[in-house]
């Protein structure tokens, strides 16, 4: 059997500590780039190959263990609104996991343009920062006059268009195709959407593409000349009932907004019309409504994205990859009181 040649013999015909020989082969940013691509390339010289059996045992032993606090991660956001439920619901939860994996998640609040994100990169390196997790953002123009080359970066969703970061998303294209599904199988097609100009953007139009594909591409006989998705102005709560008169919709997937108006001027669920949540969230309130709708698990993705953060550290792989990866988790129907009773299927 062929002798493994090991990180402490590459060390030494280097001329280095084995410590060093380490963090080259993860590509580790506290070294500089020549000296790891020099490390990296006498390894390869001397047929070096990682032991995945070994790599392997240094991961269970981790998962076994307790996890104290030994690194901090850096959460970006430009979001500190107190009654921005979304965001900071976002921050609690991967806050929450960090914590599990034996993080310490710290917010750092984007303010200004460019040279502020600058400051807080200077303050992540002499932190010794292990990570970044972009997390929801109105403005992320500034995030592109940057480089991140120094950590490992995960954005949650798609509010950063912009470099292409890893990302954690919601599967919203296949989210949406079982949404329709579930309103289908209850004997609804005329299906209307209310569609935000925010929400296209931070989702990248795939709510609005699984529409367009459901209805002319699976469901063709069905098809109805003008797409029924409506941008709804909140200012004039005229357009929404005409919207649906005019097109004799039968049920409305929207926001809370939308049954308010409808409801304070006399529409009754689902006898009139049935309406169902766009984005049905875990953690809102329902204290009269038992409300039907989608539940795209958002909280449990920033949970998850700090999950692929970590791996991501494990690997030291750095910056804008030359291929990002996506991590995707799928959400789930949830079954309440605003749409009619799905029917019984006779043998």
């Amino acid at each position: 059997m062929e002798k493994r040649i090991t990180i402490r013999e590459i060390a030494a015909r280097a001329g280095l500590h084995y410590s060093s020989v380490s963090l080259a082969l993860r590509d580790d940013p506290r070294l500089p780039v020549a000296t790891r691509k020099k490390i990296k390339t006498l390894a390869a010289k001397m047929g070096y190959i990682p032991d995945a059996a070994l790599s392997a045992l240094a991961a269970y032993r981790n998962s076994r263990r307790p996890h104290p606090v030994h690194s901090e991660l850096a959460y970006l956001t430009d979001r500190d609104d107190p009654d921005d439920t979304f965001a900071n619901i976002t921050y609690q939860y991967a806050r929450n996991q960090a914590t599990l994996l034996g993080y310490n998640l710290q917010k750092y609040l984007l303010t200004g343009g460019t040279p502020d994100l600058r400051r807080l990169q200077s303050i992540w390196w002499n932190r010794g920062v292990r990570g970044i997790m972009i997390g929801p953002f109105l403005n992320p123009d500034p995030l592109t006059e940057v480089t991140w080359e120094k950590w490992p970066v995960v954005a949650y969703g798609h509010s950063v268009p912009e470099p292409a970061f890893n990302r954690a998303v919601l599967d919203h294209f296949q989210n949406t195709l079982s949404h329709l599904n579930v309103l289908r199988s209850k004997g609804y097609s005329r299906i209307g959407f209310c569609l935000l100009p925010s929400i296209e953007r931070h989702t990248a139009g795939r709510i609005h593409a699984a529409w367009l594909y459901d209805h002319y591409a699976l469901h063709p006989t069905d098809s109805i000349p003008t797409p029924l998705v409506l941008n709804h102005d909140l200012e004039n709560p005229d357009v929404l009932e005409k919207w649906i008169r005019s097109n004799h919709i039968d049920i409305i997937v929207a926001y809370l907004e939308q049954y308010d108006i409808l409801t304070a001027r006399g529409w009754r669920f689902p006898r009139d019309i049935g309406f169902s949540l766009l984005t049905r969230k875990s953690y809102h309130a329902e204290p009269h409504v038992q409300f039907s709708g989608f539940n795209t698990k958002a909280e449990v993705l920033a949970a998850n994205t700090i999950h692929f953060l970590v791996s991501l550290i494990h690997e030291q792989a750095c910056g804008i990859l030359d291929t990002p990866r996506h991590y995707m988790i799928s959400g789930e129907f949830h079954e309440g009181e605003t749409l009619r009773k799905t029917p019984r299927k006779t043998k």
